[in-house]
This record gives C-alpha cells, structure tokens and sequence, in this order.
C-alpha cells in the first residue's frame, strides 16, 4: 500500500493533500469550474446526442445513466432543456451545430485541464491552441468512450434477455446482469477520469489504468451524489427560496460537489507523485 501510495503513509497523503487543497485554492478553483461545467454541459450532451442519434434507444440510455447520479431536479432539467434544443434544430444546420457544441463543449475540458495543472504547482506553458486542440481531442475521446460503454451495455442487455429466455433463467441472473452493468459503468467513469488525470496536467507522466486519485474520486462521487440526493429529499426546497432557478441551483451546486472531488483526486495524484519524485514539467508548446 505504502508503495502504491509513493511511500507516504495514508494519514500523511491525507494531511499533505488538505494543505494543498487549501494552498492551491481548490475551494475556488472548483466554483470556477462549476461555472464552466455549466456552460459547457449542454452543448456536450447536443453533440453526444447527436452523435447516437442514427441508434435506436441509445439518447435514452445516455440520459437514463445520468440520472443515476444526477439529483432529480437537475436531472428534470437537463433533460427538459435538451428535448427543447433538439427539437427546435434545423436539420440543414446540424453538422455546423454539431462542431459548434463540441467545441463549446471542450471548453469545460479546457477550464479542467489549466486547474489541474495548478495541483501539480507547475505552470501551465502550453499554447492557447495546442491546449484547445487537445481539450477538443479529450473531448472526443470522452464521448467515443461514454457512447462505445452505452452501445455495449445496450447490446449486453438484449443479449441478457435472450440469454435468459433460452435457459430458462431467473430473476437471479436479471440481478447479476444489473450488477454487471454497473461495473461496467464504474469502468467507464474510471477509464474517462484516467484519460482526464493523465493527458489535463502539464506533466510528464506514466499511463497507470487506475490510480488512487481516481479511486478516491469514483467512491466519493457516489458517496456525494447519494447524500446529496438525500439532503434534497429532506431538506429545505430550493425552489421555495430561488423559484424558478431552484433547479438551476442545484445542477450548480452538484456540479460544484464533482467538480471539487475531481480536483482532489488529481491533488492526492499529485502528492504522491510529489513524493515518488516521478513528474516533470512538459515543454512548452
């Protein structure tokens, strides 16, 4: 454990990583990125949707996915507002519409890139361009990946029934299948989250399928969103308070929760990497 952790015992990687978490400003940092989450979450879920368009039940799965892990609020409200742009769009218009939301939507990736930078206490030197064109290319990647895990659970589902009805199995294996689709789903967050840790930071690094930056970030978002579903069952109505808005504050305040673990992550990767001595800055581009 004290190996895979660069040496450093638990309870100091975790005394290192608050004082850097407070050092770093990640507080701040992570109510800037939940600003650009914000405006960047629509425009990527227009050019996923439009990308799994031409599949029958696939925009379904992608939002149903979702809304295992997105308050029901929000979640109402994203899919609302989604339904809304895509019906209003003229087809002639849609491939310029396509790259204008993936470009749009790479700016959130970009806003994650620079900060996560700052969590390994390096300069970001890479060029407006070559950051944008990579933000553009981890955001590609992002939806190859997030729409290949859609496809194969849609796929692995159908095949369960099938399975199911030839057998003669049951209502155990409707069980295990659903287990594995959540495996598969946590695959997935674990494989984006990687992608993101490994290519955002200006460092220098080895490509590790799991490290402990992301296994913290993976429970806690579960643990987060849970609870904070929970604390939105019972606890005070934000529409009481923001009206209209209050659905709007709470896609805010969750994306603020991710966007803060996420940036913990990358600063408990970082501490360990501190410690291991392995990273070095990348040339600047």
């Amino acid at each position: 454990m004290s190996k895979i952790l660069g040496g450093l015992p638990i309870k100091e990687l975790a005394a290192r990583t608050w004082d850097e978490t407070l050092e770093d400003n990640l507080l701040g940092r992570a109510a800037e990125l939940a600003y650009y989450f914000l405006l960047a979450l629509f425009p990527m879920l227009i050019f996923l949707t439009s990308l799994v368009g031409f599949i029958e039940g696939a925009q379904a799965n992608i939002f149903s996915a979702m809304a295992r892990v997105v308050p029901g609020e929000a979640m109402r409200l994203v899919d609302e507002t989604i339904r809304d742009v895509v019906s209003k769009r003229s087809g002639g218009l849609l491939s310029f519409g396509v790259l204008a939301a993936l470009w749009a939507g790479s700016g959130g990736v970009s806003a994650v890139m620079e900060t996560l930078t700052a969590t390994y206490d390096v300069k970001e030197e890479r060029s407006y361009w070559k950051l944008r064109l990579l933000a553009i290319l981890i955001t590609v990647l992002l939806a190859v990946l997030l729409v290949g895990g859609v496809i194969l659970i849609m796929f692995g589902d159908k095949l369960s029934v099938q399975l199911a009805e030839r057998l003669g199995l049951g209502p155990a294996f409707k069980v295990f299948w659903g287990a594995v689709d959540y495996l598969l789903g946590l695959a997935l967050l674990f494989s984006a989250l990687e992608v993101i840790y490994f290519f955002g930071p200006n460092v220098k690094q080895d490509w590790r399928w799991i490290t402990p930056g992301a296994v913290f970030a993976v429970a806690l978002m579960i643990v987060a969103s849970i609870l904070f579903s929970l604390y939105l069952r019972f606890g005070p109505s934000y529409s009481a308070t923001y009206g209209g808005l209050g659905a709007v504050i709470v896609l805010l305040l969750w994306l603020y929760l991710m966007a803060l673990i996420v940036l913990v992550g990358s600063e408990i990767n970082a501490e360990i990497a501190h410690a291991a001595g392995k990273e070095t800055p990348q040339k600047a581009g």
